[in-house]
């Protein structure tokens, strides 16, 4: 990693953007009032933050670039600035809600550049808050990067406040994971139709993406999940190009996207009439996710409501090997869910707040023979849970 000296300077883009914002000017501000509280209470003078996912809640900013390091630089007084590739720095400047940007070049290092915009809006005995949890920093560049501020007289804490902000959600957050759902049902009665005998998986995938993005969605952080027949053993496996036969159990996992949030819905079903076991199987998802939805509501500890999970699966005599659901709202890739936030799980003892949005997830792995789960992307209400995506969870027939 080469440090070129030279300067970097703020630039400010156009005041109308190419495209309508996601979210009015008074939700940027709410998310960065909170962002501001959180910082007063920790003590830090300047935030940077690096995951894409908290730079686009923050800014708008919104680019599949950011194999490139990113961040954005927030103070107490002033808008925040996103350092970015010069190329990828257009987004900002030209369709994002904060306008202002830091592009370095491609023989620069990134790290020089948030260095640099850190001295022009900080003084030497300023604290620093560096997120601590996104996929783009290396260790190298974090370390350097800290080493860097420093070494010029900055104090330094490691934090990850945005992360924490993200899994409440506001009206206008919760109308895009409603609308999300609408473009995931279609595309889940869209893979249900394609399905057949000697149907090619590709070809039920080429319509899941087909209905996707033809219905307003955007790209999700992970593809659509395509499984049939032994394949349906393999976690997260997409579309293989195998032809569906005849007794074939066939799993999809379905990701609309409306405006960078999603909400996910799997659906299990099988070509002819389902043996007993399987039936037997998504009987206990199905009853999983009817439990955990009357059970889920304000002040519920996470952990509770994944042993009711645990509960219901016993009298099946069945085992839960995983979490019984994910936080989803802003994703990218890797990964379309909010996990690395929140997670249900039985060593996860936070309390569950209004506005909170999961991805229930009841499964079973049964060793190399085939695999079951029935999801719903809810919603924690001031009273108790609301199902927002509606498919209907019985095992599909084709």
């Amino acid at each position: 990693m080469t440090m070129i000296a030279r300067n970097f300077e703020v630039q400010k883009g156009t005041e109308a953007t190419i495209s309508k914002l996601p979210f009015s000017n008074e939700e940027y501000e709410r998310r960065l009032e909170a962002l501001r509280r959180e910082m007063r209470t920790a003590g830090v003078d300047v935030f940077i933050s690096f995951g894409p996912e908290n730079i686009f809640y923050l800014t708008g900013h919104d680019t599949p670039a950011y194999q490139y390091v990113q961040a954005c630089v927030v103070t107490m007084d002033a808008t925040p600035i996103n350092v970015i590739r010069h190329i990828d720095a257009s987004n900002t400047l030209y369709n994002s809600w904060s306008k202002l940007a830091v592009g370095y070049q491609d023989e620069d290092e990134p790290i020089s550049a948030i260095f640099a915009l850190v001295q022009q809006v900080a003084k030497p005995d300023a604290t620093i808050g560096l997120e601590d949890e996104a996929f783009f920093v290396s260790p190298k560049r974090y370390a350097m990067l800290t080493g860097l501020l420093q070494g010029a007289g900055y104090k330094t804490t490691a934090t990850n406040p945005v992360g924490t902000l993200r899994l409440t959600k506001s009206a206008e957050e919760i109308s895009c994971i409603r609308r999300a759902a609408r473009i995931s049902e279609k595309a889940m009665a869209a893979a249900i139709g394609a399905a057949g005998e000697g149907v090619n998986e590709n070809f039920i995938a080429a319509e899941v993406w087909r209905v996707l993005v033809g219905n307003g969605g955007e790209f999700p952080g992970l593809p659509p999940f395509v499984t049939s027949g032994p394949r349906m053993c393999l976690a997260h496996a997409t579309w293989s190009g195998r032809q569906l036969q005849a007794g074939d159990s066939l799993g999809f996992e379905i990701p609309g996207v409306v405006n960078r949030y999603v909400a996910p819905i799997y659906r299990c079903g099988t070509i002819g009439k389902p043996n007993a076991g399987f039936e037997k199987l998504a009987e206990a998802c199905i009853t999983s996710l009817e439990v955990l939805t009357a059970s889920i509501k304000p002040g519920a500890v996470a952990a509770d409501i994944h042993q009711v999970h645990v509960d219901n699966f016993s009298r099946y005599k069945l085992i839960v090997d995983h979490r019984t659901g994910y936080s989803v709202g802003v994703n990218y890739a890797p990964d379309w869910g909010e996990g690395n936030e929140l997670s249900i799980t039985r060593t996860e003892r936070r309390e569950l707040k209004p506005g909170m949005v999961f991805h229930l997830v009841p499964g079973v792995f049964i060793d190399d023979r085939t695999h079951i789960t029935i999801s719903e992307t809810v919603l924690v209400t001031e009273t108790g849970c609301e199902v927002i995506t509606q498919y209907p969870r019985p095992l599909f027939i084709v």
